[in-house]
Order: C-alpha cells, then sequence, then structure tokens
C-alpha cells in the first residue's frame, strides 16, 4: 500500500506541475480532439473530488473530537485524502481542457478556474502536510473549514457557469414580474417572443456563456446568429437553423433546447414559427395583425389571462 501511495502522491504532482506550466502558456494552447474528449469528461469526474474532500475533512474532525488515533483509521483518512488530491488535478486539467472550447467567457471561468486550481493544490499539499508534521486540532479543524469552503465555492462558480448566475438562490430570490400589457399595446417580439427566448434558450446563450458562439440576449445578436449562421430565413420552407434545430428529435444532439432542460411548448413554438413567417420584425405589434390571424388569436389568449 505505501508503494500505492507514493506512485499516486508522485502522480499527482507531477500532473499538478504539468497544470501550472499549461496555465501559464494557456492562451497558446491547443486542444487536440482526443484530450477535447477529455475536457468533456469534466462534469462526471468533479463529483469524486467533492465527496472525498467532504468526506476526508468530516473523518478528519470526528478524529479530533473523539481522539482516534488508531492507526488503521488514520491510514483509511490518508488514502481518502490522497484520492481527493489525484481526482482534483484530474479534474482541473479536463476543465482546463473544456475551457479552451468556444463559448466560454473567460471572465466568467476566471473564478472556477483559480478556486479549482486552488483545491487540486491545497489538497495535495494537505496530504504531504499530514504525512510530515504532526497534526494539531485547531489546525485540523481550520484546514477541514478551508476545504470544504473552496471545494463548495468552486463547485458554485461551477454551477453559475452551468446553469446561470444565482442558480442555487434562484428559489429564494423574488421572481420577475411578468411585464402586463393589453393587446392594443403588445409587440410581438419584446412581450411574446423574447420572453420564451429568455425562459428556455439564454441561459445557454448569453455573453457569458455562449454555446456556439451564439448570444441571444439581444436584436442585434440574434440578427448575427453564431457559429451555425444566421438563425432564420423568412424565404425558406424550414424557416432556417433555429426551427430546423427546434424540430428535431429529442434525442438527436442538435435538437434545442438540448435533451434534459426545459423544452418548448407547442404554443411556444407556434409563437416564434408565426412571428418568423411574418418577416421577423421586431417591432410588429399584435394590433397590426388581421383579426383571424393565429399570432393575434394567441396573444389576446395571453395578455386577456394575465
Amino acid at each position: 500500500m505505501l508503494r500505492f501511495k507514493n506512485i499516486l502522491f508522485n502522480t499527482s504532482l507531477a500532473l499538478n506541475c504539468l497544470l501550472l506550466f499549461l496555465l501559464i502558456f494557456e492562451n497558446r494552447l491547443s486542444v487536440p480532439v482526443w484530450l477535447q474528449v477529455v475536457g468533456r469528461m469534466h462534469p462526471l469526474i468533479l463529483h469524486f473530488p467533492i465527496v472525498l474532500v467532504i468526506l476526508y475533512a468530516i473523518l478528519s474532525l470526528v478524529s479530533v473530537f473523539q481522539k482516534r488515533t488508531e492507526a488503521s483509521y488514520n491510514h483509511i483518512n490518508s488514502v481518502i485524502l490522497l484520492l481527493a488530491a489525484f481526482t482534483s488535478v484530474v479534474t482541473a486539467l479536463a476543465g482546463l481542457f473544456l475551457s479552451r472550447e468556444s463559448g466560454y467567457d473567460p471572465e466568467t471561468l476566471l473564478w472556477h478556474k483559480w478556486s479549482g486550481v486552488g483545491v487540486s493544490i491545497f489538497t495535495l499539499g494537505w496530504y504531504y502536510f499530514n504525512q510530515h508534521v504532526e497534526r494539531q486540532r485547531a489546525v485540523s479543524m481550520m484546514i477541514a473549514a478551508l476545504a470544504i469552503f473552496l471545494i463548495s465555492f468552486a463547485g458554485h462558480q461551477g454551477a453559475g457557469i452551468t446553469h446561470g448566475q444565482n442558480f442555487l438562490l434562484a428559489p429564494m430570490l423574488p421572481e420577475d414580474k411578468e411585464i402586463s400589457v393589453a393587446p392594443e399595446e403588445a409587440i410581438v417580439f419584446a412581450h411574446m417572443v423574447k420572453p420564451i427566448l429568455e425562459k428556455k434558450c439564454e441561459s445557454c446563450h448569453n455573453e457569458k456563456k455562449a454555446k456556439g458562439e451564439l448570444i441571444m440576449e439581444t436584436e442585434a445578436l440574434l440578427v448575427k446568429g453564431g457559429k451555425g449562421g444566421v438563425l432564420w430565413d423568412t424565404a425558406a420552407i424550414d424557416l432556417g437553423l433555429l426551427m430546423r434545430r427546434v424540430h428535431l428529435p429529442l434525442e438527436e444532439k442538435k435538437h434545442m433546447p438540448p435533451q434534459g432542460k426545459p423544452q418548448l411548448t407547442e404554443e411556444e413554438i407556434e409563437i416564434i414559427t408565426q412571428w418568423i413567417r411574418k418577416g421577423s420584425d421586431f417591432k410588429l405589434r399584435v394590433i397590426d395583425l388581421p383579426q383571424e390571424d393565429t399570432l393575434r388569436q394567441i396573444a389576446y389568449k395571453i395578455f386577456n389571462a394575465a
């Protein structure tokens, strides 16, 4: 077991050196395809260091308060910490590779990236400290608390990138009040289309996280489109890229919104479809539509029910 621990420690140390080296030359880093696959494993493997760090912190506190000094207990603890250090650096490397893909804002990644690196270096240093320094109760408690804080902070920053800012506290925050507007004053895009995009699309297509280099927060950026081209074509039978992706089977990789995210309802699809068919005019008013028009009827149903 001692040989295993030495190999794992030296491997973790080497990987941390590699991590720091890559970070120094991050702007010149070009990730090959096979490492992109490793990078996309980041959301999967990040759970291992989280669990292991918290488990070790809890066991450390238990050993302090119960004064557990058995060799077997300390041995198990040290193995858990070493595994936490190893999985932390592997997770940090995978995250670095993932961050090199397009669509991630460097400023948004900053805190998550460096807190993740901090967890990696901290856990390895913590292991080395435990092996060479006699532990004191106060020091053990302080280090355990710091470790839990670091891993929690890094995880929270990552959740903000994946799910949007304030994801954790969103249920406790006051909800944005829906704009109450009379049908006669409603603008199709601003009051019917835009709210759909905000709820179902912008969590993945915003200035901080622009998947496919597509940002949907403003009219100008919507018109610009993303890496796949412009979003709609009023002359096309399928109305262009946006509606083509919406109508793909749910299990298709390019279906939008992605599987696992809240999907568009039939009414929401109809609203976007009708708006594009009518020329995707950002200034189009509901009142300008014919009395029997489908979009006008949907609008009156929505706004009269509000």
